[in-house]
């Protein structure tokens, strides 16, 4: 390996980045609601199910944000964030709140279990588990270092690949798990995807699936617009 793809290898591991991984299930469920879950949500006494084309949405994931071993900085003025999903198709390119819905909460206050809906996937209690060498894929990598030098060199880019990781599962904070191409939307000033907060996974244990074995990315700007995309393959 030449000494310069060596040092822009030793230049991307100054970039790796923490994040709290997910786990469904595993442990007892606790009894308190307002914690993190997969399929089960807390609202509002008066708040009730968001609704999308006259039919009730159901919550894919809630986080409990004092849960999580790392916060990413866009949501650690939050107590609680709950991400819903319709049950009729994925709403592609749609802004939030057209079949898809995050509802955040500054404090846990007065939180109640939601009514539950009729579908087809599995509830668990999420635990959390904290890395720290979260990395970006190939495409995104280039945003972050100039991987020429890395790209030229054969034994430096069989480097990247067994010596760098990017967790494909649920997970808050990190860099977002590119499947077919550098994750959108939009980028921020470094040249990545603008106010990534955290990607849902492919879920097998709770048999959620975004359409073949995709990612869905959830981004948050510095005015608390939220929007997201989706990869598979």
């Amino acid at each position: 390996m030449t000494p310069a793809a060596q040092n822009i290898l030793n230049q991307l591991h100054e970039k790796l980045r923490p994040a709290s991984l997910a786990t469904a299930g595993g442990f007892r469920p606790p009894e308190d609601p307002v914690t993190s879950w997969f399929c089960r949500g807390v609202g509002y006494p008066d708040e009730g199910l968001p609704i999308w084309k006259g039919e009730p949405m159901f919550p894919l994931l809630q986080v409990r944000i004092d849960e999580l071993p790392y916060v990413p900085e866009q949501i650690r003025h939050l107590s609680l964030l709950v991400l819903f999903h319709n049950l009729r198709e994925y709403p592609f390119d749609l802004p939030h709140g057209e079949g898809w819905l995050i509802r955040e909460y500054k404090t846990t206050d007065n939180l109640r279990l939601l009514p539950p809906v009729d579908h087809p996937y599995r509830a668990f209690p999420v635990g959390w588990s904290r890395i720290d060498d979260d990395a970006p894929g190939w495409e995104e990598a280039w945003n972050v270092v100039d991987l020429t030098a890395v790209n030229e060199d054969e034994a430096a880019s069989e480097a990247f690949f067994s010596q760098f990781k990017n967790h494909s599962c649920t997970k808050m904070g990190g860099y977002p798990t590119e499947i077919q191409h550098q994750v959108g939307p939009g980028e921020g000033r470094d040249g990545l995807p603008a106010d990534f907060v955290f990607q849902v996974g492919s879920e097998e244990k709770v048999k959620w699936m975004w359409a073949d074995n995709g990612i869905g990315y959830f981004f948050r700007s510095p005015s608390g617009e939220w929007r997201w995309s989706c990869q598979f393959y």
